[in-house]
């Protein structure tokens, strides 16, 4: 599940790199894919756990960047969310989960023996209060940031946002026993019933993130497909002629224009940079190539005219 989990998130960072210039949503969606596919680097999901916590130091440093990722990756998809969904910025519960950062690092420091790696660092050492608090913060910040992503979400109708919320909705439930897993641990004797609880995390958090990336990659594609087949070839071709007549000072322009800008506002800019190449030049381009422009502004005056009502 975590290497299926890397794959829906590369692709997700992979598309979001045109818009991340120009789209405040898609920053944050960009970023909290990178951290994401850094916490999942970070756990051995692509070179071996113990390969890269030998370089620092062999005391599973590596679990506490992968909490510190995680957490990340999971705040910038809430901002994301949050701007998608148009709901005003709450301060408190927005950098809230920050603040736990600070403190998980000081618990870490504070956990006596923390070596050597293992995957199963934080059950071998629950018996220290450091590792209790470094685990149940983490947890609690975690908890806190998905339920308030679900809040955000709660009343959107669209199918994708729905698999996102029952997405979280699962991850919501993996933190809450690993929560119940660290209480009954370390604060009690039923050491064999809370591992039993702490046993559903990692089946659960994987598979939420999952279906909540996969959500989220849907409505990703829902957005951008339709626009794809109307306007790229059109994008592609007119970019294509203001680099064959040389209609830019730079020849790196049309490039920059055609990564920097939608698909439509691309559009638009290399018909102005067109015609104001015939006038610069007191020429027209032949009638193929005519036809094809009137076309295509033909094209995008409909699209105007059909927002505008």
């Amino acid at each position: 599940m975590k290497q299926i989990l890397f794959a829906l998130l590369s692709v997700l960072c992979i598309l979001r790199i045109p818009a991340v210039v120009k789209v405040n949503e898609a920053r944050a969606s960009w970023l909290a894919s990178v951290f994401g596919l850094v916490a999942l680097y970070v756990l051995g999901t692509v070179t071996p756990l113990k390969v890269i916590d030998s370089y620092l130091g062999s005391i599973n440093v590596t679990n506490l960047l992968q909490a510190i990722f995680a957490l990340l990756a999971i705040f910038f998809f809430n901002d994301s969310v949050r701007q998608s969904a148009n709901v005003p910025k709450v301060r408190w519960t927005y950098y809230t989960p920050l603040l736990s950062i600070p403190v998980m690092i000081l618990s870490f420091a504070l956990i006596q023996d923390k070596g050597p790696t293992a995957a199963d660092f934080i059950v071998t050492h629950m018996g220290q209060l450091a590792t209790a608090t470094y685990s149940g913060v983490y947890m609690l910040a975690l908890l806190f940031t998905v339920l308030r992503i679900i809040y955000v979400l709660r009343h959107k109708k669209r199918s994708q946002y729905l698999t996102f919320s029952v997405g979280l909705l699962v991850v919501a439930v993996a933190c809450a026993c690993h929560i119940a897993f660290v209480v009954l641990f370390h604060f009690s004797s039923w050491h064999g019933f809370a591992q039993a609880i702490g046993s559903w995390f990692d089946r659960l958090f994987y598979v939420g993130l999952s279906v909540t990336a996969a959500g989220w990659l849907m409505l990703l594609l829902s957005k951008q497909l339709p626009r794809l087949r109307l306007w790229m070839a059109d994008t592609l071709w007119l970019t294509a002629m203001r680099m064959r007549v040389n209609a830019d000072r730079s020849r790196f322009n049309p490039a920059w224009d055609l990564f920097n800008k939608t698909l439509e506002d691309g559009i638009y800019k290399s018909l102005i940079v067109l015609h104001n190449y015939e006038r610069g030049n007191a020429m027209t381009f032949p009638e193929p190539i005519q036809l094809r422009i009137s076309d295509i502004e033909s094209k995008l005056d409909a699209r105007v005219s059909s927002f505008d009502r």
